[in-house]
Formats: structure tokens, C-alpha cells, sequence
């Protein structure tokens, strides 16, 4: 094992999904989350309309934000609710994260109730395109934060919304309560707050502690093998893409655990031009064990499956263009046009876009059957990948026309050299 590892430079850490637990509204270069709290409150006491930022690239972002309360309830009374400004403005960093507080205040001749609407716009502007720094489908723990944790646990508490109106992610939807109880009404400050969480300036203290777990991620990185994360990974793949929209047939689901247990395994070692140390998952690895030392010792199949999954699936996608590449005829593009693609597959994983046949079979799949003999073990016989993808090509290739009859063609080349590649090698059907 290699002791000296280069300084290592990971994606900015998701402090987002560390607060709200995974809830977020994808908007390509902003992510955001809307909350209230608390969720129930009284006639005359206020409450705080809750809305996280994150910017997603390394460019500075101008921010616009409506709120949209109701004038009625379902009953067809009127609602009154106190609020100074419908519209906002503000501005974030490149990479940075925050939190914008909004007091309102439900006043007579509203009545008590239950599921008010709260609907908040959020529309933004960038100088230029800009770098993406984060993964839209989230990423590791932050480890330096400018919140002392008493309000990083009072942030966690907000019940968070990932609902979108109308299909519309530029506007979200949460809910408040209101108790049949009226408070005092007292003079409040009403003015909005806007408090940032994380920033670029604090990133060279928490790279410094990333940088320190280097060593103990390669020891969990040795740990990672076949044996122990094949299974979990098999589950994971199966969930992850249904949930989705595209349910895999068994043999898919074997052949893309096995490109991920290939990965994280041996891969980054034994193909050219691949380096443990730039890989994704490795630098995300350093990331959650600075974020919490004890994962060290964590269960190897749930660290890879509720921490390293999406990293993981991103180098596996370069990876298998790298195991494909040889293998095949057609041009799969240069290093740039891989990076492209592998973000647009992450993209639609984080719920932007619709599902793409392609996104399975290219390069998952395929480097799946073309490691299928390396990635195995005594309860997986080679034979039963190859067979099941076998019947889901066979069925997948009579819907499909285009570029992805081309995806096909090369599959069916591809099971061909694997059957020859399993008769060659003796191994026996079960």
C-alpha cells in the first residue's frame, strides 16, 4: 500500500443534506430546502419561515425570493398573516451555504387550523456558468461549520419540505399549523435574517483535517472488497434506480454492483490511468472520517451504501468507460465527454431529467459482464449474470431505436465474448 499520498481535493462537503437529512429541491446550480418553525403556532405569535441555500458552483449568485401566503383557509374564511416584505434579495458566495429566516405572524380574523400554505419562489442569476463544486446528488458531511451546533441541532429540527408547486422546482411548498389559541400580540421584529453556514474561507481548515485522515481512509479502503460489499451494493442499486423510475431487470442490477464492487475494490489499482487517491469515493472516505473518526470502524456495507454510494456510481461510470473502451469499436469520447455524461447520470440520480436506457448500459452494464469473472464469489456464479442479461437485452432491444440500438449492439457483442470467455475458463452452470 502506497504511504505517500498526494494532497488530495475533494468536492465542497453538503451541508444541506447534513441539516435536513437528504430533503432538497434540486435547481441545477441551487439547492435549497424551506421549513417552518415551529410548525404549530397561536393567533399573535409569530413563527419563522425557514429556507436553506446552498450554491452549487464556484460563482458568485443573486438571489430572488417571493412568498406567497394564503388569503383563506379550506373552509373559504379569511386569513390574515403579517408580513413585512413579499419579496427578497440577497447574494451568496461562490460554495457557500446559509440559512434566510423570515418571521410572519398568523393575526384576527383567522381561525385555527390545520395545513396552511406557505409558498416561496427562488430564482437565481450567475456572472457566468461556472464550476460545479458540489454533487447534485449530495455528498459528505461538512466538518467546519460558522454555526455554533446549538443552532446547527435547532436547524435539524425543522421538519423540511421537498415539495414542488406545479412541477415547478423554483417554487416550494411547506405547511404550518395553528393552535386554538390566541396570545397576546406584542410589538415584533419582523425583519427578515439571513446567516451564513458555510463558506470558501473555511475550507482550507476542514481540507487540513481531511488531508489528516488520508491514512486511515486507505485502511478502510483495503477493507472494501468483494466480500463484504457486493451484497449491500446489490440492494442499493436495485432501490436507487427504482426509485428512479427505472426498475432493473437481476442481471442489471448484478452487472452494475459488481462495475461498483469493482471499483471500489481493485479497479482504481489495476486499470491504466486511474488513481485510488483521485478517485471520488476515496476523497469523500477522507471527508466523513474527519466529519466522525468512529466511522473507521463502521460496518463495511453501510458505509459504502449510506455514504460512498453516489461517489462510488460516479467513478464506476468512468471506470467502465475505461474497461469498455478496449473492448468495443464505436468512439465513447474523449476524457472531458466522459466527465459530461457521468454529471448528466448523477444529474438525473439527484432527480434532474427523465430516466435514459442509456444511462443503465452505458458504461455500467457493459463493465460489469466484462469484469463479471474478476467480481466473484462462492454464492455467485458467473453463469447467472450472463444468462439473466441475456433475457433483459433480449427484451430491452426490441423497444428501443436510435443511439440506444447501437448501446445494444454493442451488449449483445460484448455477452457473446463473455460466454466464450466462461467456456474458455471451464466454469460450470449451476
Amino acid at each position: 500500500m502506497r504511504e505517500n499520498f498526494k494532497k488530495i481535493d475533494p468536492l465542497y462537503p453538503d451541508v444541506l443534506g447534513a441539516i435536513t437529512r437528504g430533503a432538497r429541491i434540486n435547481m441545477d446550480k441551487l439547492q435549497c430546502a424551506l421549513g417552518t418553525f415551529p410548525r404549530r403556532t397561536f393567533i399573535n405569535q409569530p413563527l419563522e419561515v425557514i429556507l436553506l441555500l446552498q450554491n452549487m458552483v464556484d460563482q458568485n449568485m443573486q438571489i430572488k425570493i417571493g412568498i406567497q401566503l394564503p388569503s383563506q383557509d379550506k373552509k373559504g374564511d379569511p386569513v390574515v398573516i403579517d408580513l413585512p416584505k413579499k419579496t427578497l434579495s440577497l447574494g451568496l458566495r461562490p460554495g457557500e451555504v446559509g440559512v434566510l429566516r423570515i418571521p410572519i405572524v398568523p393575526l384576527p380574523p383567522t381561525q385555527p387550523g390545520a395545513q396552511f400554505p406557505v409558498r416561496v419562489a427562488v430564482r437565481y442569476r450567475t456572472p457566468a456558468e461556472g464550476r460545479a463544486v458540489r454533487p447534485a446528488t449530495g455528498g459528505a458531511p461538512p466538518t467546519v461549520l460558522s454555526v455554533s451546533s446549538v443552532k446547527l441541532q435547532e436547524l435539524r429540527e425543522v421538519q423540511y419540505a421537498a415539495h414542488t408547486w406545479n412541477q415547478s422546482a423554483e417554487i416550494i411548498t411547506t405547511y404550518f399549523d395553528i393552535a386554538p389559541k390566541r396570545v397576546p400580540l406584542v410589538d415584533q421584529d419582523l425583519r427578515p435574517r439571513y446567516e451564513s453556514l458555510w463558506t470558501h474561507e473555511g475550507r482550507e481548515e476542514e481540507l487540513e483535517l481531511v488531508q489528516a485522515k488520508v491514512e486511515a481512509a486507505q485502511r478502510v479502503a483495503a477493507g472494501l472488497t468483494r466480500a463484504n460489499v457486493y451484497k449491500p451494493l446489490l440492494k442499493a442499486v436495485d432501490e436507487r434506480f427504482g426509485e428512479r423510475g427505472m426498475p432493473l431487470h437481476p442481471g442489471e442490477v448484478k452487472a452494475i454492483a459488481k462495475m461498483m464492487t469493482y471499483t471500489l475494490d481493485e479497479g482504481f489499482n489495476l486499470e491504466q490511468g486511474f488513481s485510488l487517491e483521485a478517485s471520488r469515493w476515496f476523497q469523500t472516505l477522507c471527508q466523513v472520517l474527519a466529519h466522525d473518526e468512529n466511522m473507521e470502524d463502521a460496518e463495511k456495507g453501510e458505509l459504502v451504501t449510506q455514504y460512498l454510494f453516489d461517489a462510488a456510481l460516479y467513478d464506476s461510470i468512468l471506470l467502465g468507460f475505461g474497461v469498455v473502451d478496449p473492448k468495443v469499436d464505436e468512439d465513447l469520447g474523449d476524457s472531458a465527454e466522459r466527465i459530461n455524461y457521468a454529471n448528466r447520470i448523477m444529474a438525473w440520480m439527484a432527480g434532474q431529467g427523465d430516466p435514459d436506457l442509456s444511462f443503465v448500459y452505458l458504461p455500467l452494464v457493459m463493465g460489469g459482464v466484462i469484469i463479471n469473472l474478476i467480481v466473484t464469489n462462492r454464492d455467485d456464479n458467473p453463469w447467472i449474470v450472463i444468462d439473466e442479461l441475456t433475457e433483459a437485452v433480449r427484451g430491452r432491444a426490441r423497444l428501443v431505436t436510435g443511439e440506444a440500438a447501437a448501446i445494444f449492439t454493442m451488449m449483445k457483442k460484448l455477452l457473446e465474448e463473455a460466454i466464450d470467455a466462461l467456456r474458455r475458463a471451464r466454469v460450470l452452470k449451476p
